[in-house]
C-alpha cells in the first residue's frame, strides 16, 4: 500500500467531520440562541432532520451498491454531489428571511444539505473496506484519515466562536464550505475500486432496498456494533450540541475560552491517533473499543461538578483520548462486519451496511434534539446575552453534558460485549 494513496482519501474526512462537527455544535445555538428562533420549533425540525437522513441513508446505500459505471459504483456520486453539498452547507448559516419564516427556512436549508452530505459520505466511506482489507492496512488508513479528521473536528468545534465573533455566521459558512467541498473533490484523486468488483462480486443478484435492510439488520454482531456505535455517537452529538450553552451559561466562559477548551480535545486526539493505531495493530480492535468507552466515561464524569477552566481542560484531555480510539476503531469494526457478511452471501454490501447503519445513527440526532429541548425547556432556560442561569438550569446542563453521556457509553460498553465477529487479519 503506497502512502500517497490513503493521504490524498483520508482528505475527504475535512468535508466530512467539518460539515458534521460544526452543524452538531453551532446550528441550535446559532438558530436559537443567537437568530432567537422557536427553540420548540427549530428542536422539531431537527427531529424530523432526524427521520429524513435516517430513511434516505439505506436507500442511497442500496443504489450505491447497484450502480454500474466505467467509473465504478461510488466515485461518480461523490464527484457530482459534491458542489451542491457546499452551497447547501453555507445556505444554513446565511437565513435570507426574517425571524418568524426561520424555521421554514431550516427546515427547506437543513433537508439539501442531508440529501447531498448523504450521497457524498455514504459513498466516501464505503470505499474504506474495499480499498484496505487487512488489521494493517485499515490501521494505518484509518490513522491518516483520522488524522485529518481531527484536524477538520478542530476547525468544525473550535474554531466558529473566533470566527463568527470577528466575521460574522455567514463568513464562517461560506469558509467552511469551500474547504470541506475541496477535501471531497481531491480525494477522489487518492480513491480507487477493485476490479474483481465490476465482475464476480457482482455476479449474486442484488436485493431490493427492503430485504437489503432486513438482511443487514437481522446480523447479529451488526445489530451489537449498531447499538454500541448507536449511543457513542449520540454521545458525540449531544455534549457539542450542549457545550455552548454548559459554557455560557454554567462555566461564563468567553469564545476565546470555549475554543481553548474544544482545542485541547481535539489536539489530544491527533496527537494519539497514531499510538492508537499501533495499540489497535497489537491488542485487536475489540478489546481496544473496550479501552475506549473507559476512557470516554472517564472524561465525561468530571463535567457533574467542575467549574474552572483547567478543570474542564483536563477532563477534555482524557475525552480527546477516547475520541482518538473511537475515531480510528469505529469503521475497522464495521468492516470487519462487511467481510464476514461477504463470505455468506458471496459478494460486498459496504454501501447496504453503511447505509443502515446512518439509519440507526442518524435517530440519535433526532433524540439529542428531544433531550436538549426537554432539558431547557423543563429547567426554564431563556436566552440572555449575560449568561444568567438558574441552578435548575445548571443541573439540566450537567445532566446534558455528564449524565446522559454516562448512560449512554454505559448501553455502549454492554452491546460490544456480544461483538462476535472475526478480527481482521493483522497483517
Amino acid at each position: 500500500m503506497h502512502t500517497g494513496k490513503p493521504v490524498i482519501y483520508a482528505l475527504g474526512n475535512l468535508g466530512t467531520n467539518i460539515f458534521l462537527q460544526s452543524f452538531a455544535t453551532f446550528i441550535l445555538f446559532f438558530y436559537v440562541d443567537h437568530l432567537r428562533a422557536s427553540i420548540g420549533l427549530i428542536s422539531t425540525v431537527m427531529g424530523l432532520q432526524g427521520i429524513w437522513h435516517a430513511v434516505l441513508n439505506p436507500m442511497v446505500g442500496q443504489v450505491s451498491d447497484q450502480t454500474r459505471t466505467r467509473f465504478g459504483r461510488r466515485q461518480p456520486y461523490i464527484a457530482l454531489a459534491s458542489l451542491p453539498l457546499g452551497l447547501a452547507y453555507w445556505l444554513m448559516w446565511r437565513p435570507w428571511v426574517s425571524r418568524s419564516h426561520l424555521p421554514l427556512y431550516f427546515a427547506i436549508s437543513v433537508t439539501a444539505f442531508d440529501f447531498f452530505y448523504i450521497i457524498v459520505v455514504l459513498n466516501w466511506t464505503s470505499l474504506f473496506p474495499e480499498m484496505y482489507r487487512t488489521l494493517s492496512e485499515r490501521s494505518r488508513a484509518q490513522a491518516w484519515r483520522q488524522s485529518v479528521g481531527v484536524v477538520a473536528l478542530m476547525m468544525g468545534v473550535s474554531a466558529p466562536p473566533l470566527i463568527y465573533g470577528r466575521y460574522g455566521w455567514s463568513a464562517m459558512g461560506f469558509g467552511f464550505a469551500v474547504v470541506g467541498t475541496s477535501g471531497f473533490i481531491l480525494s477522489l484523486f487518492g480513491t480507487h475500486e477493485a476490479p474483481r468488483l465490476k465482475s464476480s462480486e457482482f455476479a449474486e443478484p442484488t436485493p431490493s432496498v427492503a430485504a437489503a435492510f432486513r438482511q443487514t439488520a437481522a446480523n447479529g454482531s451488526f445489530l451489537s456494533f449498531l447499538t454500541m456505535n448507536f449511543f457513542i455517537q449520540f454521545m458525540f452529538s449531544l455534549i457539542p450540541a450542549a457545550l455552548p450553552f454548559f459554557a455560557k451559561y454554567v462555566m461564563h466562559l468567553r469564545g476565546l475560552d470555549l475554543s481553548i477548551l474544544l482545542a485541547s480535545i481535539f489536539v489530544v486526539a491527533l496527537i494519539t491517533m497514531w499510538p492508537w493505531s499501533r495499540y489497535l495493530v497489537r491488542v485487536g480492535s475489540h478489546r481496544a473499543m473496550l479501552t475506549t468507552i473507559l476512557l470516554l466515561a472517564l472524561g465525561v464524569l468530571p463535567f457533574w461538578w467542575l467549574k474552572h477552566l483547567p478543570w474542564a481542560i483536563a477532563a477534555g484531555v482524557i475525552l480527546g483520548l477516547g475520541l482518538a480510539g473511537f475515531l480510528t476503531l469505529a469503521d475497522v469494526l464495521i468492516a470487519e462486519v462487511i467481510d464476514a457478511d461477504a463470505k455468506v452471501v458471496g459478494h460486498r454490501r459496504e454501501g447496504s451496511f453503511y447505509g443502515v447503519n446512518g439509519f440507526a445513527v442518524r435517530f440519535g440526532v433526532s433524540l439529542e434534539a428531544l433531550v436538549v429541548y426537554l432539558v431547557l425547556h423543563s429547567t426554564g432556560y431563556h436566552a440572555n446575552a449575560l449568561g444568567h442561569a438558574t441552578g435548575l438550569v445548571i443541573f439540566g446542563l450537567r445532566s446534558l453534558i455528564a449524565g446522559v453521556p454516562l448512560l449512554a457509553l454505559a448501553i455502549a460498553f454492554l452491546a460490544l460485549r456480544y461483538f462476535r465477529v472475526q478480527e481482521s487479519p493483522r497483517q
